[in-house]
């Protein structure tokens, strides 16, 4: 009977841990024996696009993975290969992703289709490009690995673009801002790998440092759709958790922070009201869904800045 009661009264003590970190609880979505990832919602908010990694790959199961909302346990693989870091395009026909191992970017069309290579041959792609689309879907933004800068391809002019540059950092794109204006990006040093947050110009020109309380942010920002919170990622005691902070900087709060695990690849849904991730909470990587009040959140983090 002693040792019952040790186990659960450490079991209790555990998951009080767990949750004291976390100022929002969490919700499973989906779930299976391999590895999920880097979840991205439609326009409309119905479906969700996600990857899927086995590292043998013995069943054919990596690539990109569609479920609808509504019924998130019956999903359907859209692309067979290794895929990465997908992002649904804002008239929602396309899907935008790392693709060959990192090597190259595609688009794939949604619901089905053949993928696309849309870069110029002049442009390299090394270890991933994590692209990203403009809030007019015209635009991608994307790390361009020869030179390890921050670039941007039109789709009107059919070319790509540098914009961005710093030896000795590397640019890590996480969105723009609802107008169009700005790309958001994680600024890591390539020796330390610690990276600070900047807001850089569509055309390069200017950036502005965005600050919060930790020092070390590390990377897979995401912006709510009005532009309003930030979600970002930072790596503490070796694991990275996921914290929320005004768009323009401040107090964070934070959203997903878990002992001994994981959780990345944030994305906001389009109405802004919930934040889906990736977490290796339960010993394997599933995509979780938090729900949240963006008023709340704003004022909770008002408070602390005061």
């Amino acid at each position: 009977m002693k040792t019952r009661i040790t186990i659960v009264f450490l079991l209790f003590v555990s998951l009080m841990s767990l949750q004291a970190q976390e100022e929002f609880q969490a919700s499973l979505l989906v779930s299976s024996p391999y590895r999920e990832g880097f979840p991205t919602f439609s326009p409309n908010g119905n479906f969700m696009v996600f990857q899927r990694t086995e590292q043998m790959d013995s069943t054919g199961q990596n690539g990109l993975w569609r479920i609808a909302l509504s019924y998130p346990s019956l999903a359907r693989q859209i692309y067979s290969g290794v895929a990465e870091h997908p992002r649904w395009s804002p008239d929602g026909k396309l899907i935008v992703f790392d693709a060959d191992t990192g090597r190259s970017i595609k688009m794939l069309p949604v619901p089905e289709g053949e993928p696309i290579s849309f870069l110029p041959d002049t442009i390299g792609i090394v270890n991933g490009g994590l692209p990203c689309w403009s809030p007019d879907g015209l635009r991608v933004a994307f790390i361009e690995g020869s030179t390890v800068s921050l670039c941007v391809f039109d789709s009107r002019k059919g070319r790509a673009v540098s914009i961005f540059h710093e030896p000795g950092m590397v640019p890590l794109p996480g969105g723009w801002t609802p107008d169009g204006d700005h790309i958001l990006i994680a600024l890591m040093d390539r020796e330390s790998r610690k990276s600070t947050i900047w807001k850089v110009s569509a055309d390069g020109t200017q950036k502005t440092q965005i600050t919060g309380h930790r020092e070390n942010f590390y990377r897979y920002l995401a912006l709510s759709p009005d532009g309003a919170l930030l979600v970002y990622a930072s790596l503490e005691d070796g694991y990275l958790g996921l914290y929320i902070m005004p768009g323009t900087g401040g107090a964070s709060l934070p959203l997903a922070v878990t002992s001994e695990a994981h959780n990345d690849g944030p994305c906001w849904s389009p109405d802004g009201k919930m934040v889906a991730f990736s977490s290796g909470r339960t010993g394997n990587g599933d995509i979780y869904v938090v729900e949240l009040d963006p008023e709340e959140v704003s004022g909770k983090l008002r408070e602390l800045s005061e």
